[in-house]
């Protein structure tokens, strides 16, 4: 917990953000990132907590606020849990907004191919097969097959 009201040019109401976090996504200067990790801090291991706060004593640091969706992906849990919010309604994050498009690379799989299957609440992957079953509040991965009578 920080004082945020610094940040009021960037949030509209600091007050209501009283945290900061590291998001763990840094560019650095080849021979800056170089003079950090072989002669300033051989023994250091993490970035958020040990070399960052040191190199902003000799070092220009800047930050940039982002305000938009983040969710710690951390540990296994935390991603799966990550991944089956994005299903909720609203969700948190918006893969179809025009204004931030999002890309994958693509798999040249066929299309998904769905028969007599009822789903509420779910993202199926491209080249899955799926036969009368029952999907809900799921993610379905790359060529999957959920085979007739099954309940997600």
């Amino acid at each position: 917990r920080v004082e945020t009201n610094f940040l009021s040019y960037a949030i509209d109401d600091a007050q209501k953000y009283p945290y900061l976090a590291s998001m763990g996504i840094y560019v650095f200067k080849k021979d800056a990132l170089l003079d950090l990790l072989k002669s300033k801090y051989t023994q250091l291991h993490d970035f958020g907590s040990e070399i960052l706060p040191r190199a902003v004593l000799d070092h220009s640091v800047q930050a940039c606020i982002f305000t938009g969706y983040w969710e710690d992906v951390g540990t296994i849990k935390s991603f799966f849990d990550a991944n089956l919010a994005l299903t909720e309604q609203p969700s948190k994050f918006d893969f179809y907004d025009p204004k931030t498009p999002f890309f994958t690379a693509p798999r040249c799989l066929p299309p998904t191919q769905l028969d007599k299957c009822k789903m509420k609440y779910a993202f199926i992957s491209d080249g899955c097969l799926l036969r009368e079953c029952n999907i809900e509040h799921s993610v379905i991965g790359v060529c999957s097959r959920v085979s007739s009578g099954c309940e997600l």
